[in-house]
């Protein structure tokens, strides 16, 4: 997300929706029969769920038996803040960036589509429980409606993936495949803890009144209006560091000032210990100018233009998560920063971290900063958010940019170790039992890539930031029409199968869509925490 329309959401946008102040009621009847149109072989129907929220069913004449159930993802409201949902935003996967979606795609193809939009009492948030329920009953409208369904795909983006992952678990024959496109893995607090890191981080190295997640929990406006004001302090920051490329010397903390080291490098270093990926819109790591003379500069560029979107989610994301935890849900009075430091990054990055004496300076200055407790009742509850099984059978299929700026690609990867883990010790109980079918490992996680250059420089040598950017690999739920729908067909054959798509497959159908990985063993970096 650009500066400008991180800030157009922070005025436009509020926190996370009183989740914590509702209680959780079962869905006591069926929901109204919907209204419904046909045109040009297209039947649309429209209606609400017991508690309100809106849904949209679309069949095509061509309909071919299975339909496909979108998730979409986080959406924060704050009443007297920003506007109220006015109902369904999406109807299928559609890109982020160009706004387009593939329901035309879909359509011909002769799938049916459903949507709907996660309101609970009118307002969105981390409402991942009471999701959970409402997408069993957009499932069970549907069926009524159309009992010539016959597979059923539930799919989803971002937040759906700590919603879809306990579904299927608690309602099993409600999928017959399951996707996740860009989409986090129970327990969001993996994600959270770091997007905290980043504003601790910022405290110790460029703005001392930065308070973080520490000031998350107050209900309401005023909570929401508190994390917003955390969130304008980094705004702030990145605004000074884009002008001038993070150059000045570090001010803070008082040990570091006169030291030599730019503020670029602490930048760098934030972004590393937390996850934030090296290749954004604009920069691939890699490209250099008369500005940009090496590669780890690229990346802490890079670095710069994905930091604003990570912490405004983040911030949204936690100000949500903290009413239902309560305030003190982020703590790092354990965390090991040096830890947090691949040693592979350090070493490809060290100029751009002022070689070793500026890396061990920096993590001797976080070491030593003040930490944060948190409080044990709130921490317990942030780790257990949205808990997992794993033991789902569904033949799963992921999908994940590359660098995605918001949901980290280590989501993947983390989906992909937990599923791997429950099969390997089903199929060792197998092994020595021979009780019952032998397991089989259906899980197949797809990744966007970069071009391996991309980034353009003006005459003046500074990278333009301005111009189209890379074609894949990058953003958050943006991935080209080809991707999207290769991704889709491959969920309908999986319905039809119960397996996901063979390597061969994959790899032939990555030689049809540009930037496709055709390697099903390809992983990205881990995320940074494994609660």
């Amino acid at each position: 997300m650009k500066l400008s329309r991180m800030r157009k959401s922070i005025a436009i946008l509020g926190s996370a929706a009183l989740v914590a102040s509702l209680s959780i009621t079962s869905v006591q009847s069926a929901a109204a029969a919907p209204t419904c149109t046909t045109a040009a072989g297209i039947e649309t129907c429209t209606g609400t769920l017991t508690n309100g929220a809106g849904y949209v069913f679309k069949m095509p004449s061509n309909f071919k038996g299975t339909m496909f159930f979108w998730e979409h993802g986080f959406r924060p409201t704050y009443p007297g803040v920003s506007a109220v949902p006015k109902g369904v935003e999406e109807i299928t996967p559609g890109n982020q960036i160009t706004n387009k979606d593939i329901t035309k795609e879909m359509m011909l193809a002769g799938y049916g589509v459903a949507a709907y939009d996660g309101t609970v009492k009118g307002l969105r948030g981390w409402n991942n429980t009471f999701r959970v329920e409402m997408l069993k009953e957009v499932i069970d409208t549907a069926l009524a409606k159309y009992p010539r369904i016959k597979k059923k795909v539930v799919y989803g983006s971002s937040q759906a993936g700590s919603i879809i992952t306990p579904f299927v678990e608690k309602y099993p024959t409600y999928a017959d495949a399951v996707g996740i496109m860009a989409g986090t893995t129970p327990s969001i607090a993996n994600s959270l803890q770091s997007a905290c890191d980043i504003m601790y981080i910022l405290s110790v190295f460029a703005d001392p009144t930065i308070k973080g997640c520490a000031a998350f929990g107050v209900k309401g406006v005023a909570g929401h209006q508190a994390s917003v004001a955390e969130l304008l302090k980094v705004v702030a920051l990145l605004r000074a560091w884009q002008a001038n490329l993070g150059a000045p010397g570090l001010e803070y903390p008082a040990a570091l000032k006169g030291s030599g080291i730019p503020q670029r490098s602490a930048l760098l270093l934030t972004g590393l210990l937390t996850g934030v990926p090296t290749k954004s819109t604009h920069m691939d790591a890699v490209s250099t100018s008369a500005v940009i003379p090496e590669g780890s500069i690229n990346a802490t560029v890079a670095i710069l233009q994905n930091l604003g979107e990570a912490v405004a989610t983040g911030v949204l994301a936690g100000q949500s998560v903290s009413e239902i935890t309560g305030p003190g849900f982020y703590d790092n009075t354990q965390t090991n920063w040096a830890s947090l430091l691949d040693e592979a990054d350090s070493g490809r990055y060290n100029l751009g971290l002022s070689g070793d004496e500026g890396i061990a300076g920096m993590l001797a200055a976080l070491s030593a900063a003040p930490r944060v407790t948190g409080d044990a009742d709130a921490i317990a509850k942030f780790k257990a958010l949205d808990k997992s099984s794993f033991t789902s059978k569904h033949p799963t299929i992921l999908i994940a940019n590359e660098a995605d700026r918001l949901v980290f690609s280590g989501n993947t990867a983390r989906y992909v170790d937990k599923k791997r883990q429950m099969y390997e010790a089903e199929m060792a109980k197998w092994e020595s039992t021979k009780v019952g079918p032998k397991p089989i490992w259906n899980t197949l996680a797809l990744y966007a890539m970069t071009p391996e250059t991309y980034t353009k420089f003006t005459p003046a040598g500074l990278p333009d930031l301005t111009g189209p950017g890379s074609p894949s690999g990058v953003g958050h739920q943006a991935f080209t029409k080809k991707q999207t729908k290769a991704w889709v067909d491959m969920l309908y054959i999986a319905a039809q199968t119960g397996k996901v798509p063979t390597a061969k497959y994959v790899e032939y159908i990555a030689t049809k869509v540009p930037y496709l990985n055709g390697d099903i063993d390809y992983r990205p970096a881990d995320l940074k925490y494994n609660f």
